[in-house]
């Protein structure tokens, strides 16, 4: 009988642990460790790499703990993620339309997708001026203070602007999303932001989140589940949560790259 996926999600944890813990470690060793066959090893290796949470080459397995090359090219496999999430992004939006979006790098690269369409973009991300844009998109940032290093918006102002408009949409990356803690993020100062882009939006709230964000919940709340629409995320996300979100009624979409 065939593992489940949470057997399978279970066991790549543990070789995420073992890899840890020690220096590159052997392949072969790490089937034996586990019991598994060395295509079932490999299997869950491509996975891990395709992730970017391990190097594997020549027999040997180490973690990734920072932005590296990988067997795609020169973006590692987190990076391609991010990408693909954003790139789905504009299928969900309707040119013409009014856009909070908030300053998660995620959506800094859902901007540069959305260069399609002429859109009102108003945001708290001051790098959205870097961005490419259709000739018709207009650019509107919050004001406020600006939180190193992030280059975000935030403070009394930004609020204040926030308080006088309405969205057609809301894009908003997070830090966790979960049905315990709904919608999180690690930055008190944009935890209140964000919640009012969400609060402001008259269609739909659609949230960018790669799969460590999926079943996550960071320090602060931004907003319940309720005030999430569609979760645009990769096909690593945990499976049952997953199950669980849409239960809670979102629209969960799973890209793969």
């Amino acid at each position: 009988m065939k593992n489940s996926m949470a057997n399978v999600q279970a066991r790549r944890e543990k070789i995420l642990s073992a890899v840890d813990q020690s220096e590159p470690v052997a392949v072969e060793g790490l089937a034996q460790r586990f019991n598994v066959s060395i295509t079932t090893l490999r299997r869950d290796l491509k996975a891990l790499s395709d992730m970017g949470q391990v190097k594997w080459h020549h027999g040997l397995v180490e973690r990734t703990n920072v932005v590296t090359a990988s067997n795609h090219g020169s973006r590692s496999g987190i990076e391609l993620i991010k990408d693909t999430i954003a790139a789905a992004v504009p299928a969900y939006i309707v040119k013409n339309s009014t856009l909070f979006v908030n300053s998660s790098s995620l959506c800094w690269r859902a901007i540069n997708q959305l260069a399609i369409m002429p859109l009102t973009i108003i945001t708290n991300n001051i790098k959205a001026t870097e961005c490419v844009r259709h000739p018709e998109t207009s650019i509107i940032l919050t004001g406020g203070e600006i939180r190193y290093p992030k280059e975000s918006l935030v403070g009394t102002v930004a609020m204040q602007i926030l308080e006088t408009m309405q969205s057609d949409y809301t894009l908003i990356g997070c830090d966790g999303i979960s049905v315990a803690g709904g919608v999180t993020t690690q930055n008190i100062y944009e935890a209140q932001i964000n919640s009012t882009m969400i609060s402001r939006t008259k269609q739909k709230v659609i949230c960018v989140a790669d799969y460590r964000k999926v079943g996550v919940t960071s320090n602060y709340h931004v907003a319940d589940l309720t005030g999430v629409d569609i979760l645009i995320t990769d096909n690593f996300a945990n499976e049952k949560v997953v199950r669980d979100l849409r239960r809670q009624g979102i629209d969960v979409i799973q890209v793969s790259n």
